[in-house]
């Protein structure tokens, strides 16, 4: 589980979006929750009935707690994603586990009346005097981090320093005294117990019982039941329930929970620098042992459990060694006692980090608080042993202390941060959530108890405020905004006499307050039922009946409540500052119907108090103005506010107040400006208000709201309250006419109509003034001023033409509610539209049509009205010119054009100029082009765009002529300037055409909606589908749609038939425009095979490429047929939303246009022979229809989907079309069908479909099949998961299909689905699927548990005798295997090296065979027949495999198929007759030819990884064997990097990875690329590293050596470092100076393959060489030995002394440590041993140890055996065991090794000796040298520690120091650091080699170097100020979003989903 925890952990805190954190999040859950309900799948159940469970198992809570003391230390992140994603994740964790309810015993009736526990001491005003302030940090970011809350005790602790630090001690209260005698007697009878429990309570009892004291006053309640309740705020520290009473078995029981390895502990998370919970050391952990209590007398003040310095501590011996990773030392904070709330642990932590210094801290920890206490909060403090009465008592207690310390936060923390421009306060705002998540849970009389002291801090009446002294850290006035956040400074101001951060967050209470305990304002008694506890009734009648007498203090109803809440509100709306005004007006808002129904009296109070707001803002960053005016709103949709409102007798008439908004209308702030016309629309829909501000003025800002505002929802409600306004005013007679002039309207048309480019001129704008009270206007911010300039580079086209046409539409609807009684609207309108629509301009051509085409809509939307073009005059003559602009040519050019025209001019003069000026023609030859432009064309002698065009055409070519061939360079320079002029020239036209669409595609949709019916249809049908085909922008483009749908309407209701059925028709030819989409026929015809919608990269050779290319148009034809496709998929949605049901009825040949030509092709009757058909003559009418069809499907509506069910059967036949063009387009629109129509569809996909996909005749079937699951689950993705379990089996069959398309796309498919498996389980049955069906998904379901998770594959039995006693772990593999082998999969056995893969191999071969040749016995089948099985290893196991399969299974035949060519050759017709073939790599790469043509009922590759790289021979050679079943064993399947896991599964499932680039892309490059750790690479090597751990895991099955044997002794490596000799140190200098060195670093630095890369391989190898030994190096170079030698001091024996091979002597120094070839002569010191376990006397015959020693090279075995050996070790008995060992004879040298105890050693090569061979015989194992891959170093290892190891192994790696040796072993850690990854137990990031790396191999380093290294990158990362550090550590402004969710309605959403 770690590596998956890690991994997402990772995401959490790193994801790039919070998508991606929040789905970790989610699975981070679900991880966590598994330990506690078994399928946590069935999230919604959950949700939905959550049953309640009591504390259950412990460890499986232990388990659960374990992930959230993960995920805790993410809320302590200063990234405000990574905190918010860490509360997202424990949100989910609460939710997802069941409720913790006590079972509660029955209440004893003396209980019945427990006193109600008292709310906390607590003073507002002595906090504010004299608390300490919590601000945004304490600076001490940079102080050590002060490790890990280990203990409850220690968080206790934590807590009490956090009280005292803030003079909060009231908070903690006294009783701690039973535990301190508990705490002492339970350390005393751990100094008696066994030292398991000794050590283990080092950690978990706190240091001294003395630090106890002062916490809480309930005794602690004990097994034995004692009636007081266990104190809420601060239990007791969970060291232990009290072990009296308890039997033997119970104690035993205890101990064993209390085992250092118990998972139900809480480990420590994985920290970076910063943190809190920072893992101490373990070490110290496990070899500690307090000797007595009493030495232990000093306080511990640090937070880390470990005892502080002046203990004594003894060293236990026996502790040593390695201690394995599980023993970390892990924190128990969450631990809690049986019976206790389960949470109680969580919430002591975070109550701790509440009262933290930095703002951060405070915030995650609120954040967690509020999201545990909305979903499990209702039993808190409960216990499961007490009464119902006890039960409610301590729950009540436990409230009213947790919302004490919520207040202390409110009136401690004054940190704000800015977003945009308002102030928020993260941590009171989230405090304050957190909050009413607890109101949710308390009785009434503890929320009164919170109201009031809420109250409190809003008035803040204290004496000491206002009478001058100064408190001590008394708060500051509010600080002006600038930069930074705001803070508190000590100076007070006179007149200020409160704290307005203590303020605002008192508001913010009352704000969450009265939003969730809206039964506070009930006008009757509250009743019990609505109680929201869940306590005993009893309890609940008890408590009312006690506010009913007793507690006369709240008031006799809610009234009382509400009163204090408007008291507070209006004092909040008083206040200078602006946050807190925010604050108020928002509190009052969900309370605004209890305010009016009870309180009236107070109404005008509060509105004067909110207009005296409004009215009183003095800059333009006044944030409250959204709030109060929402407040506004709201208020006045009540009568009674109304009749306020309307009387004239009140202070402040509406009349009055609605002006004082406008000066809002243009607010910097968009909300505001949102919410004044909201207020004002509001105002206006209440009929008694009065409505007399209605006024030009209005409409003005109204109207300008439209031109100049860039958000569309401002623009939206303008027009909506434009239209109001407009309404309002046409009811009352003559109000319009009166109100609104002609100047008025022609100002609008004239600021609408200003062409695209050119300024608007705001002159005739309004601009209403801020009056303030004796002082000039304030300096406005000026929103509108890109909207004004209209340059386009500020603000697009596209937000123009938004703005223009709402404008457009509002003069519209002036027109339609002009009163008739008025002046009329021809004598208004007609001059003003009839002069714009004849104007020259396109803009305003394109406007008027808009103007009347609205109009003449909004009048028709009115019932029973005649049509408009009867009624009006003008809509005759505009419906009129309008169609003769249709039906003639257009204009040569429009106004707008003009500015380009006089540029081409410019250029023009100057192209023909340049002919005078460079090439020297007199002037009087240059023609003249005009001075003068003239866009229309109609003036002669002027410039026009044909004058342009002559002029780069005949007229150039006449002067280029002229020349003749002289000038050649000069003409040149001249044809570069004409391209340039042609292009200008070119794009004229195209604007010129852009215009036409424009205008005639408005001028036709005007015509449209006048519904004259014209003598000749064509121009207006011309004019709108130019639009739908060529509009660019989506607006208009959407506005042609529309006129589309109204023309056919039109034509229909007129019983014209003939336009619509071309237009259909030709939306039908548009949608077939784009190749993409419809591909041609003709060019895709000659595909047959393959599955042409997954392509992986390589398949595509360049012969492909090139035939397609005919295919694919320029990219401007392809835009043009995306906007063609676009703008009919737009038509065909309006006319599905104009005729729904009727579509098919009313254009009967529509069908026919959509599906003909696959009915044709396809339909009834043209089964056999529809491929004929198709390619004869119907082939690209079929795409064509299936193109359409995925268009226009979705737009339907769903009455029309029984005709959409009868192309199911025709697309069936298109699937298995042989054309692969076919059976794509068929799969894209089957599809989108199984989106639209899911149950209908999916249904006839797996009854027709799914059974296709195991056609084992036709491969067309199989790939069309194979294609449509592909896009179906691309498709529908989430949408198809009830349908999976039916797909998955079938396409997992598919993986391993002979055809390489239908294998890769299978893969594919299958990879997305395996991932939504586990969501599928919860999910009701799909509708309408017969019982059959349903019972199918039953044992598909089944198979797929055992896919997914190995222990639930069942128990195979083996059928014959296996002469060996399987272990369980053994037998579960041999189960994986078998279930393996039944569903035809292949996978790799990767156990630990030692685990007896061999065994596990040969019990499946024997079972396999023996089925099988019982099944020929009965049945004969053919398949069922005798096959032989081949087993490839290295050679030097052919031996073992051979006697093992002997020694195991007496039912198989092996043979071996080993020795030279003629041996091999006699043994191959034999072969056929044997079970089990047992060969060779190098054999299988030598016989591939013989051996490919055999079949194999198993193939199974003994040490896989073998065929790691796909690109050697043996590996090609291997991947051409023909078997039934592969299997891979390899203890290490990735030893360097993922891409050779690729390999093994090309070996296995050819295609299941994608293709070897693809792969790469995908996985190898983002894992590699985080080989340096880097965040910015983390989170996609996390990706990539969780996806292909998805996707291998149910073919990879691993057992770790420690997870499965506990009775294997441990492993312990160890380093040997050893100085060079000064013989070495002098050669290693030398090559450091030496060319070789040079070249090699040049070869690095400039990444050269080839010869360079030999260079540097030459130069390393010569320096592993002579780290080994000089001789090596120096061979016979008698100079060169003599210049070595005379560097050495006193050597005498030339270049073999072992002086001169430190090595050698390290190698003595361990034999000799060991007892083997000691000499008597005492020539070694063993006082000087560095080893663990040295036994200086040998007794006995023979040493204790045996030793295998393992050398790279043979020459390193020679010169042990002569130089050491036979020099100085003559007593040493060994063997060897090498290359040059024959393989026949390697198995007998291994067999006497094992069998003889008197061989002291055996020397080997890593290559040979290390892969296979058990030689369990041996316990010490010496590297002499290191292989660069570190898992053939594990490999050789493990070759003494296996199954059959009686003792502990001890490995010890020889090292000479600063040297290339010592580079290897980091690169080695890298590397294992990957394989761990995806074979997945451990996870971490994947590394290969980085230039610096190598380069760094080539240097000899010192300690003091490293040591220098190390502090040059410490000093870097802390640094002295300099000006960048500085700037770094400026934090940024939060984002817009960042606080999004800190508002009420977000959390009362979160409340009502959960």
């Amino acid at each position: 589980m770690t590596s998956r925890l890690d991994r997402l952990l990772l995401l959490l805190d790193t994801g790039s979006s919070s998508s991606v954190r929040n789905t970790a999040a989610k699975q981070l859950a679900q991880l966590a929750a598994k330990s506690i309900i078994t399928d946590v799948a069935l999230e919604d159940d959950h949700k939905n009935a959550r049953q309640h469970v009591s504390q259950g198992d412990p460890q499986a809570w232990g388990e659960l707690m374990a992930v959230v003391a993960r995920i805790i230390p993410y809320l302590h992140s200063k990234s405000f994603d990574t905190r918010t994603a860490a509360s997202v994740a424990l949100s989910q964790i609460f939710t997802l586990v069941p409720l913790w309810q006590p079972e509660s015993r029955p209440t004893p009736a003396d209980e019945e009346s427990l006193p109600a526990p008292p709310f906390p001491e607590f003073s507002v005003q002595e906090l504010i005097s004299h608390g300490n302030l919590l601000l945004a940090s304490s600076g001490k970011e940079f102080a050590k981090p002060a490790g890990i809350l280990a203990t409850p005790a220690e968080v206790k602790k934590a807590r009490q320093a956090a009280m005292k630090r803030l003079d909060l001690q009231f908070l903690d209260e006294d009783d701690d005294l039973d535990i301190e005698k508990e705490l002492a007697e339970e350390m005393d009878v751990d100094i008696e117990a066994d030292p398991v429990k000794q050590e283990d309570d080092t950690e978990c009892a706190p240091a001294s019982p003395m630090d106890l004291k002062r916490e809480n006053t309930s005794p602690p309640t004990t097994r034995s039941g004692s009636p007081a309740a266990p104190s809420p705020t601060a239990p007791e520290p969970e060291v232990a329930p009290s072990t009296a009473g308890l039997s033997a078995r119970e104690l035993n029981r205890l101990k064993r929970k209390r085992k250092p390895n118990n998972s139900a502990f809480v480990a420590p998370p994985p920290q970076g620098a910063g943190s809190k919970y920072t893992p101490a050391p373990a070490a110290n952990a496990h070899k500690a042992r307090l000797v007595a209590a009493e030495d232990v007398k000093a306080p511990v003040t640090s937070r880390l459990g470990t005892p502080s310095t002046s203990e004594k501590v003894v060293i236990d011996p026996s502790k040593g060694g390695a201690v394995s990773p599980k023993a970390a030392k892990q924190s128990r904070a969450l631990e809690v006692r049986p019976g206790t709330w389960i949470w109680d642990g969580v919430v002591r932590v975070l109550e701790v980090d509440l009262f933290s210094a930095a703002w951060e801290v405070r915030h995650g920890a609120a954040m967690a608080l509020r999201e545990l206490l909305k979903a499990q909060g209702a039993c808190g403090g409960m216990h499961a042993e007490a009464s119902g009465a006890e039960n409610a008592q301590a729950h009540e207690k436990w409230c009213n202390d947790l919302s004490a310390k919520f207040l202390c936060v409110f009136v401690l923390d004054r940190f704000g941060d800015f977003v945009s421009d308002q102030v928020v306060a993260p941590v009171r705002e989230t405090v304050s959530q957190t909050l009413a998540s607890l109101l949710l849970h308390m009785p009434r009389r503890s929320v009164s108890h919170v109201h009031s002291i809420l109250l409190q801090m809003i008035q803040q009446d204290m004496p000491s405020m206002s009478n001058g002294n100064a408190p001590k850290a008394a708060p500051a006035p509010k600080p002006k905004r600038g930069k930074g956040a705001k803070a508190a400074t000590t100076a007070v101001d006179a007149d200020k006499t409160h704290v307005w951060e203590v303020r605002h967050a008192g508001l913010l209470g009352i704000k969450y307050e009265v939003a969730v305990r809206s039964d506070l304002f009930a006008v009757k008694k509250i009743a019990p039922e609505e109680e929201s506890m869940a306590v005993d009734q009893a309890i609940k009648s008890e408590e009312v009946k006690k506010e009913e007498t007793a507690d006369g203090d709240f008031d006799e109803s809610g009234k009382h409540v509400l009163r204090g809440v408007v008291e507070a509100a209006i004092l909040g709306l008083g206040d200078r500052d602006d946050d807190v005004r925010s604050v108020a007006a928002s509190c009052l808002l969900p309370v605004a119907g209890h305010l009016v129904e009870q309180l009236p009296e107070t109404l005008d109070r509060v509105l004067v108090v909110l207009w005296h707001c409004l009215s009183d803002m003095k800059d333009d960053l006044s944030s409250s103005v959204g709030a109060v005016m929402d407040l506004l709103g709201k208020l006045v949709s009540y009568e009674k506010v109304i009749t306020i409102l309307a009387d004239d007798t009140v202070a402040l008439p509406l009349t009055a107040l609605a002006p004082t908004l406008f000066p809002f209308f243009r607010h910097t702030i968009p909300n505001v400006r949102l919410a004044v016309v909201k207020t004002l629309a509001s105002f206006m829909d209440v009929p008694m208000l009065p409505r007399d501000w209605i006024t030009v003025p209005f409409l003005q800002l109204l109207f300008q709201n439209l031109i100049v505002e860039e958000r569309a929802d401002i623009r939206d409600a303008s027009l909506a309250a434009w239209r109001t306004a407009l309404t309002v005013l046409a009811a009352k007679q003559g109000w319009m006419d009166e109100l609104i002039t002609n100047q008025h309207i022609l100002d609008w048309y004239a600021i609408m109509m200003t062409p695209l480019g050119v300024a608007i001129d705001p002159a005739t704008f309004y601009r209403p003034s801020v009056e303030t009270a004796g002082t000039a206007a304030p300096e406005r911010h000026n929103v509108d001023k890109n909207m004004l300039a209209q340059d386009p580079a500020l603000i697009t086209n596209e937000v123009t033409l938004k703005a223009r046409v709402a404008a457009a539409t509002a003069l519209a609807q002036l027109i339609v509610f002009w009163p008739l009684d008025a002046r009329s609207v021809e004598e208004v309108f007609q001059p003003i539209l009839g002069h714009y629509i004849e104007s020259a301009s396109m803009l305003q051509k394109f406007l008027t049509a808009v103007v009347s085409e609205e109009w003449a809509r909004e009048h028709d939307s009115v019932a029973d009205v005649a049509p408009l073009i009867e009624k009006s005059v003008m809509a005759q003559t505009l419906s009129a010119k309008t169609l003769k602009w249709l039906q003639g040519a257009p204009p040569p050019a429009y106004h707008e054009m003009t500015l380009t025209l006089m540029r081409i001019h410019v250029d023009c003069v100057a192209l023909l100029g340049s002919f005078a000026s460079d090439c020297k023609l007199p002037m009087s030859s240059i023609p003249s082009l005009g001075s003068e432009i003239d866009v229309t064309g109609t003036k002669p002698g002027c410039f026009t765009i044909d004058v342009a065009q002559q002029a780069v055409g005949q007229l150039y070519n006449r002067l280029k002529d002229s020349l003749g061939r002289t000038k050649k360079k000069e003409l040149a320079v001249i044809a570069e300037k004409r391209v340039k002029v042609v292009a200008s020239i070119e794009r004229y036209v195209d604007i010129k055409a852009q215009h036409d669409i424009r205008v005639s595609a408005a001028f036709a949709a005007a015509f449209v909606a006048f519904k004259s019916t014209p003598d000749k249809v064509s121009p207006v049908v011309k004019g709108i589908m130019n639009g739908i085909k060529n509009e660019d922008n989506i607006d208009l483009q959407a506005r042609s749609a529309v006129a589309v749908a109204s023309f056919i309407e039109f034509c229909t209701g007129n019983n014209i038939s003939q336009p619509p059925d071309k237009i259909v028709k030709n939306l039908c030819t548009f949608l077939c425009q784009d190749v993409e989409q419809t591909p041609t026929f003709a060019f895709q015809r000659k595909w047959i095979d393959g599955i042409l919608s997954f392509q992986p990269a390589e398949d595509k050779d360049g012969a492909k490429e090139k035939e397609k290319l005919a295919d694919v148009p320029k990219p401007e034809d392809a835009g043009k047929a995306r906007l063609s496709r676009r703008g009919a998929g737009l038509a065909f949605d309006r006319l599905s939303a104009k005729f729904g049901p009727r579509l098919l009825e009313v254009i009967p040949n529509i069908w026919q246009f959509m599906a003909g030509g696959l009915i044709s092709a396809c339909g009834a009757g043209a089964d056999p022979n529809s491929d004929e058909l198709i390619q004869k003559q119907f082939g690209q009418d079929v795409i064509d229809s299936l193109s359409v069809l995925e268009a226009v499907v979705p737009t339907f509506h769903p009455d029309l989907w029984p005709k959409l069910a009868e192309t199911f059967p025709m697309m069936h036949i298109a699937l298995t079309s042989r054309f692969a063009i076919i059976r794509q387009s068929a799969a894209r629109c089957f599809a989108t069908l199984c989106d639209v129509m899911t149950s209908d569809a999916m249904r006839y996909v797996i009854e027709n479909i799914v059974p296709l996909l195991g056609d084992p005749l036709v491969l067309a079937n199989r790939q069309g099949a194979t294609e449509l699951m592909y896009h179906v689950v691309q498709r529908l993705d989430i949408k198809a998961l009830p349908y999976v379990i039916f797909m998955v089996v079938p396409v997992l069959g598919r993986m391993s299909d002979s055809n390489d398309s239908i294998r890769s796309t299978a893969t594919n498919t299958f990879a997305s689905l395996v991932k939504m498996v586990p969501l599928e389980a919860g999910l009701p049955d799909p509708p309408g699927f017969p019982e059959e069906l349903l019972k199918r998904r039953q044992t598909e379901r089944q198979f797929l548990t055992q896919l997914l998770d190995g222990s639930k594959v069942e128990e195979y039995r083996i059928p014959v005798k296996i002469n060996a006693e399987l272990r369980k772990y053994q037998q579960d593999g041999v189960n994986w295997l078998a279930f393996l082998s039944k569903y035809q999969l292949h996978g790799i056995l990767c156990d630990d090296m030692g685990l007896g893969k061999t065994l596990q191999s040969i019990c499946i071969l024997s079972s396999k065979h023996f089925e099988r040749a019982e099944k020929h016995k009965e049945t004969k089948s053919p398949d069922s027949v005798h096959l032989p099985s081949l087993i490839v290893c290295p050679p030097t196991l052919t031996g073992h495999w051979y006697y093992e399969v002997l020694k195991y299974a007496e039912n198989l035949r092996p043979v071996l198929y080993t020795g030279n060519a003629r041996e091999r050759t006699k043994l191959l017709s034999k072969l056929k007759t044997h079970d089990v073939v047992i060969t060779s790599y190098e054999v299988v790469r030598n016989d591939i030819t013989q051996l490919q043509t055999l079949d194999w009922l198993y193939c199974i590759l003994d040490e896989g990884h073998v065929i790691k790289n796909a690109k050697t021979k043996v590996t090609k050679a291997v991947k051409c064997i023909r078997a039934q079943h592969r299997l891979i064993l390899s203890g290490t399947p990735i030893q360097n990097n993922v891409l050779e896991l690729w390999s093994l599964f090309d070996f296995l499932m050819p295609g299941f990875l994608g293709t070897e680039s693809s792969f790469n892309d995908r996985f190898g490059k983002p894992i590699l690329s985080n080989r340096d750790g880097k965040a910015k690479n983390g989170e996609a090597a996390a990706l990539a590293l969780e996806a292909l751990h998805k996707q291998v895991l149910p073919f990879l099955l691993r057992r770790l050596k420690e997870d499965v044997l506990n009775d294997l002794p441990p492993k312990i490596i160890q380093d040997y470092y050893c100085e060079l000799s000064d013989v070495q140190k002098y050669l290693y200098e030398d090559f450091s100076k030496s060319q070789a060195r040079a070249s090699a670093e040049e070869a690095v630095q400039s990444g050269s393959g080839g010869k360079g890369q030999q260079h540097i391989f030459q130069s390393l190898q010569y320096l592993r060489k002579l780290c080994n030994h000089p001789a090596f190096v120096l061979k016979d170079d008698a100079q060169a030995i003599k210049a070595a030698l005379g560097k050495a001091t006193g050597s005498s024996e030339g270049l073999h002394d072992i002086q001169h091979a430190p090595k050698l002597l390290a190698l003595r120094q361990i034999l000799t440590d060991c007892g083997i070839g000691g000499n008597n002569n005492g020539t070694t010191d063993t006082g000087k041993s560095e080893l663990i376990d040295t036994e200086p006397d040998s007794r006995g015959a023979f040493s204790q140890h045996r030793v295998l020693i393992f050398c790279q090279m043979k020459q390193m075995l020679d010169i042990i055996e002569t130089d050491l050996f036979n020099k100085h070790m003559p007593s040493v008995t060994y063997m060897r065991l090498d290359g040059s060992t024959d393989a026949s004879k390697r198995h007998a040298v291994v067999q006497t090794f094992n069998s003889d105890p008197s061989i002291d050693c055996l020397l080997l090569t890593t290559h040979i000796g290390g892969l296979g061979l058990t030689l369990t015989g041996a316990d010490t194992v010496i590297f002499i040298e290191h292989d660069w891959n570190p898992m053939k170093d594990l490999q050789a290892m493990d070759r003494a520690h296996r199954l059959g190891q009686k003792k502990v192994v001890n490995v010890y790696r020889l090292i000479t120091k600063g040297t290339l040796e010592e580079k290897i072993m980091g690169l080695q850690r890298f590397k294992t650091n990957i394989a761990n990854t995806v074979v997945s137990q451990q996870n971490s990031d994947l590394a290969s080699m980085d230039t610096d790396l190598v380069l760094d191999l080539f240097r000899r380093t010192t300690e003091q170097e490293d040591a220098a290294v190390a502090k040059k990158a410490a000093k870097e990362a802390s640094g002295p100020v300099s000006q960048k550090n500085l700037l770094q550590g400026l934090e940024e402004l939060p984002t817009e979003d960042e606080y999004q969710g800190l508002d009420l309605s977000s959390f009362m959403g979160s409340l009502s989903t959960k």
